[in-house]
């Protein structure tokens, strides 16, 4: 008996030692001050030696704190500066430790109001809205409010992002954007701000759009021997040209197109796909004459299926 109630108590004790393992402490003592006419830096205690990283959450108050993730930061940082803040307007801030699906308790809550003259900023845009959409690009416009911008800020997320990112700007006076190279059936979130050197403006309004499904794949049932990519046709070409490629296996098959200096410019196909020779077209409207790379990229489940292939082409207008 007194062998068994020693097993008992030996087991309770890994079992509680495991559960504290699966533990991660809590930040605390954050802290949130503008000492900077340009940001807000928030610096907190890391008392986790666990963790994978922080999550930074912020807030404004309107009848109670709407949260926001508006980044993340890896281990053993304790600190955070937040530069896309408006001036005048009060900021609430607090962060947890994570790592993998385990996540701490929140740390405190602190607020900070980056100082100077909000007069001087630009008035926010208003009435974002999506103009276009194709299978892997999407295009915004929005009204401009203010006469004393430098330019505009875009920022985006997918539906598998948990906070907005800043992928871009435009001069003063833009007011579309077209984002390409993205996801065929995805969806997409954007927002705009104004900014000038005084800070930025308060955001827009938020509109989402989803990319459409591709619908100018033909395809062949004859399987092939190999993994090919094909030379397009026309080549040179104005505006569309066709990009055929085989496939020997089910595989998740991309193709990107790259401009003449190597930047993706589009991501003309992004899915599995099963065994056959295939034809896509690619419509070059929207960009300018020159040189271009279309890079073929097949990862099935072995190292034998898996295959890349670039090829030139030549967009004439």
């Amino acid at each position: 008996m007194t062998k068994i109630i020693f097993l008992i108590t030996l087991l309770l004790v890994f079992s509680a030692a495991s559960l504290k393992a699966q533990t991660i402490n809590p930040p605390n003592d954050l802290e949130a001050r503008s000492e900077d006419t340009s940001y807000i830096e928030v610096n907190w205690d890391d008392n986790s030696s666990n963790e994978e990283g922080f999550f930074i959450e912020r807030g404004e108050r309107n009848d109670s704190i709407e949260w926001e993730i508006i980044d993340v930061v890896p281990q053993n940082v304790d600190d955070y500066y937040d530069y896309w803040v408006t001036r005048g307007i009060k900021y609430y801030y607090r962060t947890f430790a994570y790592s993998g699906a385990l996540r701490s308790e929140y740390s405190n809550i602190d607020s900070a109001v980056l100082e100077g003259n909000p007069g001087i900023l630009p008035a926010p845009p208003s009435n974002l809205i999506i103009q276009d959409i194709t299978s892997t690009s999407i295009t915004i416009n929005w009204q401009d409010n203010s006469s004393n911008e430098f330019g505009f800020i875009i920022a985006r997320k997918s539906q598998s992002d948990l906070f907005f990112q800043y992928i871009d700007t435009v001069g003063m006076d833009i007011l579309t954007y077209q984002e390409v190279g993205l996801t065929p059936d995805n969806t997409y979130l954007y927002k705009v701000c104004a900014f000038n050197n005084s800070g930025i403006s308060d955001y827009s309004n938020t509109v989402s759009g989803r990319t459409d499904l591709l619908t100018n794949i033909n395809i062949s049932s004859q399987v092939p021997k190999k993994h090919y990519l094909y030379n397009n046709y026309p080549n040179p070409f104005n505006p569309t040209t066709n990009i055929s490629f085989a496939i020997t296996s089910s595989a998740y098959v991309k193709i990107t197109i790259y401009n003449s200096i190597g930047k993706k410019v589009d991501l003309l196909l992004g899915k599995n796909m099963i065994p056959g020779t295939y034809s896509v077209t690619w419509n070059g409207q929207n960009y300018t004459s020159g040189i271009y790379f279309y890079e073929l990229s097949v990862k099935g489940s072995s190292d034998n299926e898996q295959f890349t292939e670039i090829k030139k082409m030549l967009l004439i207008k």
